[in-house]
């Protein structure tokens, strides 16, 4: 399957577990046709260009249900279950940063003195109408809303809005407010990229108060002012188990021979997600089981800003279900690929959030393994989330090696390629060619003969173009190092975090995602799927029914543990399928 730039490639994988043949171990093994050459849709890579290494052939080692953290520096999350009502009422204050002048803003007819989350007709009529008043995006565990003004000023806007999120762990709420900058131009388009961000605020909500208002105005950070917030937390004890009618498909956004990932609106919240479907037979025939488990569990137990969570998984007979956050500002692929490189400033930005990521993967004894700017997306604000677990390694201490031939063949790492065994530097590695190639447009070795770009990889020596600059240089030189033992970061993330050219981060502030991105991505709404492939969006959303698929209940043990859902006792390992397997396990 071809993505939008013609390569035979994982498009549709972005929300995680491996979907198809398509994203196998071996599949992965193929070359990406990049912008700076014409896409040829028609090309093939050669059998033998790829190691004769099975998917299935043992090499990966049972994982356990859970990761422990191996250090305190990546704490687990915490469960909670129910529901949370954010009330986003007014703000005051509001100033535009120099240079920014105060749009024209037409007089209001009345506000509504009512909302249930601006699903009436008037009501979203009038906040459209006020476009050129500062909008807020809210934001619970990376589920995020986009909040039109009901009326006011442009220093004092009124919002009154109300909206409800699914809790599956203890979150921050996050509320950023913004401008838009076609009110500079005064022609309104739904083009909303680098909109002027005039501040926001971080509230963590006391889970052990139970139906209580909170209220308060909240001052602003990175800006002047202050928002005026109500919220309130419910504790919810479902019986009901979770089940594909729980929800309502919207459109498809990725396809795969063994499922498919859709938009989906949970119908008691109506909050927006991402629901990946896995049938159960293929997987099984395939020996994916533990590979999907893995990821599972990763999903679930990690708690990272700039990781995509996992809010819910629950299983029929037939299939498995992944419900994630719904995150459409696109893949930093399609970014990459638009604008041919992005600046120092920029790629900075983007790389130590990753490198945050992948340093709490490693606290938890996981080696990524697959890290390339179709893994990596792109949130309404501009921050990164990291989705695609499905190469993932458990149990990676710091001295275990592994020798899986996995990866996409612009970013393997030369002990991949050598057989000799791997460890956690793999990923510095690929975060170093990654960097290596937001700076510049292509991979470091990048060849269109793929046998040709291994012995790239593995002999030809590392140059640069006029653009980099000498720390970037040298951080480069140093994460591609060919010796895993001399490598940057050998001895763990800490040391590249120290590295000259991330001397300007203030790590404890990009953690709390209080830097502001350099660049906010085009997403009109939390429905809006612009950035996906139109080759999926068009398609119906249906939860197909599979003919093929009956499985033994021995069988059937294999996904024990699978379901994910705090609402019921048990949390990470409770089983909702019994009723539907007619007590077959």
């Amino acid at each position: 399957m071809c993505d939008r730039g013609g390569r035979e490639d994982l498009h549709t994988e972005i929300w995680g577990v491996a979907l198809g043949e398509t994203w196998g171990r071996n599949a992965r093994l193929v070359s990406r046709e990049r912008q700076r050459k014409p896409p040829n849709k028609n090309k093939e890579v050669p059998l033998t260009t790829q190691p004769n290494r099975s998917p299935a052939n043992g090499s990966h080692a049972s994982s356990s249900n859970y990761v422990t953290p191996s250090t305190p520096t990546s704490p687990t999350p915490v469960l909670a279950s129910g529901l949370l009502a954010i009330y986003v009422i007014e703000a005051r204050g509001l100033t535009l940063p120099p240079g920014i002048k105060a749009p024209q803003v037409p007089p209001q007819s009345g506000m509504t003195q009512q909302t249930t989350g601006g699903r009436s007709n008037r009501d979203s009529l009038q906040r459209k109408q006020c476009w050129r008043l500062p909008y807020v995006v809210l934001e619970f565990d990376k589920n995020e809303i986009l909040i039109d003004s009901l009326g006011g000023e442009v220093s004092k806007p009124v919002w009154r809005y109300r909206a409800h999120f699914d809790v599956s762990r203890e979150s921050e709420v996050s509320l950023q407010v913004y401008l838009r900058k076609s009110t500079q131009t005064g022609n309104h388009t739904n083009d909303m990229g680098n909109d002027v961000y005039l501040g926001g605020i971080k509230l963590k909500p006391n889970f052990s108060v139970v139906n209580k208002m909170c209220e308060e105005w909240y001052d602003l950070q990175g800006g002047t002012g202050s928002v005026h917030v109500q919220y309130c937390y419910k504790k919810d004890n479902a019986t009901t188990p979770l089940a594909i009618d729980s929800f309502e498909l919207l459109k498809v956004i990725g396809k795969g021979s063994f499922g498919k990932v859709m938009q989906v609106r949970k119908r008691d919240t109506s909050r927006i997600y991402a629901l990946k479907t896995i049938r159960k037979a293929h997987i099984v025939s395939r020996s994916e089981v533990n590979h999907t488990l893995a990821e599972r569990t990763v999903l679930a137990q990690i708690n990272n800003p700039f990781i995509v969570p996992l809010k819910f998984s629950f299983q029929s007979p037939e299939k498995l279900y992944l419900v994630l956050a719904f995150v459409n500002g696109g893949e930093l692929f399609h970014h990459l690929q638009r604008e041919g490189r992005f600046d120092e400033v920029r790629s900075r930005f983007y790389a130590a959030e990753l490198l945050c990521a992948l340093e709490c993967l490693h606290d938890f004894n996981v080696v990524y393994r697959d890290l390339k700017p179709e893994n990596i997306l792109l949130d309404y604000t501009g921050h990164i989330a990291l989705c695609d677990f499905g190469l993932c390694k458990l149990n990676m201490t710091e001295t275990e090696t592994t020798n899986t031939f996995c990866g996409t063949p612009e970013y393997l790492s030369p002990e991949l390629l050598l057989g000799q065994g791997y460890t956690k530097t793999v990923d510095w590695w690929t975060l170093g060619v990654l960097l290596y190639e937001m700076l510049t447009g292509l991979p470091p070795f990048y060849d269109e003969n793929t046998n040709e770009m291994y012995r790239k990889i593995l002999q030809d020596d590392l140059r640069f173009p006029e653009e980099v600059g000498p720390e970037a240089r040298s951080l480069l030189t140093g994460l591609l190092t060919r010796d895993p033992n001399h490598r940057l970061g050998n001895n763990g993330a800490q040391e590249i975090k120290d590295h000259p050219f991330f001397a300007c981060i203030n790590w404890n502030l990009l953690m709390q995602k209080k830097v502001q991105p350099p660049f906010k991505p085009s997403v009109e709404s939390a429905i809006d799927t612009s950035n996906f492939d139109e080759e999926f969006t068009s398609e119906p959303a249906l939860d197909s029914v599979v003919d093929d698929s009956e499985l033994s209940a021995t069988l059937q043990l294999q996904f024990w543990g699978f379901t994910f859902d705090p609402r019921q006792e048990g949390g990470v390992m409770s089983e909702s399928m019994a009723n539907s397997v007619g007590g077959g396990m």
